[in-house]
């Protein structure tokens, strides 16, 4: 009798997840797929792909030394890919898209475990509650694993250390450690191929650079990626977590979103390696940075996951504030005189990635501002950082940065104007615009955006109750003020 055709996908790079976790190779043989139609979909960083198909590439590898039979395959479709295969089964896909797909194929799909807390946790989590504030959803976390807990209450006394971990860049500036890297093999190279060839047979658009891997493609790298993070950065990690330094794009992050993103860590192995550093004779970690740390991995990270199944396809398509702009230009080339937006994205031009504050409160805030299309804009993330799927940028675009979905994340839009950029980034020190100021020439396009953004959408936001006395301060502008900003904002605005 056949052996069943056991399908893996490029973000389930785990032994120990899934359909792979309890099957040997006289159990199952293993398909994976590159589906040129997926290829053509849409514009893509170069980075990206090179590190999807080196850590697939390098997954199939490690199976076949396992004695596992894996057909790697390059085939039109997913409908291609999978024919002739035996009674296929895969672990249920992180995308709603695909789930869909690949049950019209008649692919049997097992429970996705490669997070904290499952699909069904969180609706259990969620049922008949009002509000789904993450605060709530990672305390409970935090409970019902022990990281971070002392004896039933939170360590250091309290659950949220964000007050400590939201400081300015420092005016003697950072010397943080260097990060981990690789070492890249003669497989990089041949991937690099791979991904030009696509991009002459396919007419691939491709953006950015792939001529050096900093990321872990494979679960070796992962591990050492993570001991090096515990070893050199996590006790620095919190303080300046939000801090955005030029020519320091890395600060005290830990890099780790890639191999979590693809399967090659488990978010509960990383959490727990965190933990046991802080207690094992190492209580000198600060607490705000393992509370920092684990907030993203163990709070925000699970609660993404479970808010996107939670919320359903239709989440994608929500608009709230009826924008319908393009995307700026701008975000494709770096090409402007605004420094924060130039710098971000020739930093992601080069690495296909930034941390979360560029991402939120530079591009995000920016884009939310000057009416950007909140799809289009979710479709460029997806393109351009390397660790992007359709579960995370949904939630973090559509719900978190451009308040398309009237509240279910944020409590109120994440606008502001250069203020924000000035306090938590360098960018403003010799940039061509003065963060000060509104309407002159060189005024900060931050700054009329903003008050511009409050004027269009009044009567909408007027119902929250936290921009009330924000919208207020509109009325102590002059006639010629407003329309001084409307006019310049309408200079920087995509939506006409």
């Amino acid at each position: 009798m056949s052996r069943r055709t056991l399908l893996v996908l490029g973000d389930q790079l785990n032994r120990a997840t899934g359909a792979l976790a309890d099957v040997g190779p006289e159990d199952v043989g293993v398909r994976m797929v590159l589906s040129r139609a997926k290829l053509a979909q849409r514009p893509w960083h170069g980075a990206k792909l090179h590190l999807v198909i080196s850590a697939m590439r390098r997954f199939a590898d490690g199976l076949r030394e396992e004695g596992f039979e894996v057909d790697w395959r390059v085939d039109d479709t997913w409908a291609d890919g999978l024919d002739g295969a035996v009674d296929p089964v895969v672990m249920a896909p992180s995308s709603w898209d695909l789930r869909q797909r690949l049950d019209d194929l008649g692919v049997e799909q097992v429970p996705n475990d490669a997070f904290v807390v499952g699909e069904d946790g969180f609706a259990e989590w969620a049922r008949g509650r009002k509000s789904l504030g993450l605060e709530w959803f990672y305390r409970q976390v935090r409970t019902e694993t022990g990281w971070l807990m002392d004896e039933g209450e939170p360590a250091g006394g309290q659950w949220n250390h964000d007050k400590d971990n939201r400081q300015r860049p420092p005016a003697d500036g950072v010397s943080p450690p260097p990060p981990w890297r690789p070492t890249e093999d003669a497989l990089d190279e041949e991937v690099r191929r791979e991904v030009r060839g696509f991009e002459q047979s396919l007419g691939l658009e491709l953006y950015g650079s792939m001529d050096e891997r900093i990321f872990a493609t494979s679960r070796a790298e992962a591990l050492a990626a993570l001991e090096d993070f515990l070893d050199h950065r996590l006790a620095g990690f919190g303080p300046l977590e939000d801090a955005v330094v030029d020519d320091e794009p890395f600060m005290w992050h830990s890099l780790l979103s890639v191999p979590l993103n693809y399967g090659l860590l488990h978010p509960h192995e990383v959490c727990e390696a965190v933990d046991a550093r802080w207690r094992d004779g190492r209580r000198d970690l600060p607490v705000a940075s393992v509370e920092g740390f684990l907030r993203q991995v163990a709070g925000w990270r699970e609660y993404v996951w479970g808010i996107y199944w939670h919320r359903r396809p239709g989440w994608r398509e929500e608009n709230h504030l009826g924008h319908d702009g393009t995307v700026p230009q701008a975000f494709w080339d770096g090409e402007t005189d605004m420094a924060c937006i130039s710098s971000t994205v020739g930093g992601l031009l080069e690495r296909g990635w930034n941390h979360h504050i560029p991402r939120l409160m530079l591009l995000g805030n920016y884009a939310l501002m000057a009416g950007v299309d909140p799809q289009a804009l979710t479709e460029w993330f997806h393109s351009m950082y390397v660790d992007a799927f359709d579960w995370v940028m949904v939630p973090n675009v559509i719900g978190m940065s451009q308040w398309a979905d009237g509240g279910v994340m944020a409590t109120k839009p994440y606008a502001s104007t250069a203020w924000y950029v000035n306090r938590m980034t360098t960018h403003c020190e010799g940039c061509a615009f003065d963060h000060r100021t509104r309407t002159e020439d060189d005024s900060c396009p931050f700054n009329s955006l903003y008050w511009d953004f409050l004027s269009r959408h009044r009567t909408t936001l007027s119902a929250n109750h936290r921009m009330a006395p924000i919208l207020g301060n509109l009325d102590r502008f002059s006639r010629g003020e407003r329309d001084a900003i409307r006019e310049r904002a309408r200079r920087f605005r995509t939506d006409g």
